[in-house]
């Protein structure tokens, strides 16, 4: 399946939404409004759990991995021969001296602002006014991060450590020194995995423990509900199924949002580049890339 499938989405978000109308609607009022709410609180306590957790979770479990992984990656000179590599790789036939941006990487001045000055003179004559170059620069940082990062932790990883540091390339400042550190790149790593890949493990932890405790919460109240409610469905009028089934959109929303987090997961864990799970095919649905949007922004 490519692109062209888009609206297999919609279809899985309708049909889960006609399946709950049609169960909500033989339920009748009150019972589908008990129901649906109790799978809200169950959606609710699952997010809110989920989220207060999954920093924890990470700091406990996947932190030190992490901080192995990047720390192999970190071998002498990297950061600066593969930045030597990006700038020269611009176009502009530029001949990148290692060393000067060992110095550079390891002074107390502005990072940004003595890159741009040896950019702008290693030809003898500026390749572009100061903002267009800083920007280059910003791009260098979350290429070359994204690079080390991938060597041997996940692509989702290294991918958000570059949308991080291009949302605020200023922590480079403080890991630059720490980076080009010929005798101890340990702090480096750390700082990578604290503020560039930990948001990434914190998402798949939020998403998956979402799931698990949306399973064990829905189920318990399935289970309090079923032992509580009445099964006699004969007395309900017409009107009842009717304001059932409305309420059964609502609950269709409910689990639309849990498959939505399912989907978000396997996209992550395929990397983004899945023929299927992936978000250029997701962005083309017209009803399903709303849900998928928020579980995304958790």
């Amino acid at each position: 399946m490519g692109n062209q499938f888009w609206w297999f989405y919609d279809v899985i978000a309708i049909a889960i939404t006609l399946v709950c109308i049609f169960l909500s609607s033989k339920k009748g009022t009150i019972k589908a409004a008990i129901t649906t709410v109790g799978y809200g609180i169950a959606l609710a306590l699952a997010l809110g759990i989920s989220s207060s957790t999954a920093e924890t979770l990470y700091q406990n479990t996947m932190r030190s991995s992490c901080i192995n992984n990047i720390d192999r990656s970190l071998k002498s000179d990297t950061f600066v021969n593969k930045y030597a590599s990006y700038l020269e790789s611009l176009g502009y036939s530029l001949r990148v001296n290692p060393e000067k941006l060992t110095s550079i990487f390891g002074g107390e001045k502005n990072i940004d602002e003595e890159l741009v000055k040896y950019i702008n003179n290693i030809n003898g004559r500026r390749i572009a006014e100061d903002e267009e170059v800083i920007s280059l620069v910003h791009e260098g940082y979350a290429v070359v991060i994204r690079d080390i990062v991938s060597q041997n932790v996940n692509k989702y990883a290294a991918e958000t450590a570059a949308k991080e540091i291009r949302s605020d390339s200023s922590g480079m400042q403080e890991l630059a020194p720490l980076i080009t550190d010929r005798e101890d790149r340990t702090p480096a790593a750390k700082y990578i995995a604290d503020h560039y890949t930990a948001p990434a493990f914190v998402t798949i932890y939020k998403l998956i423990g979402f799931l698990l405790l949306f399973v064990a919460a829905a189920i318990m109240i399935y289970l309090i509900l079923k032992q509580y409610m009445s099964r006699d469905d004969t007395k309900i009028d017409a009107g009842a199924h009717i304001c059932g089934g409305i309420i059964g959109i609502i609950k269709g929303g409910l689990f639309v949002t849990v498959a939505a987090a399912l989907i978000r997961i396997w996209a992550i864990m395929g990397s983004d580049e899945m023929l299927f799970f992936n978000n250029s095919v997701i962005d083309k649905s017209i009803i399903f890339k709303y849900f998928y949007t928020f579980v995304s922004s958790l």
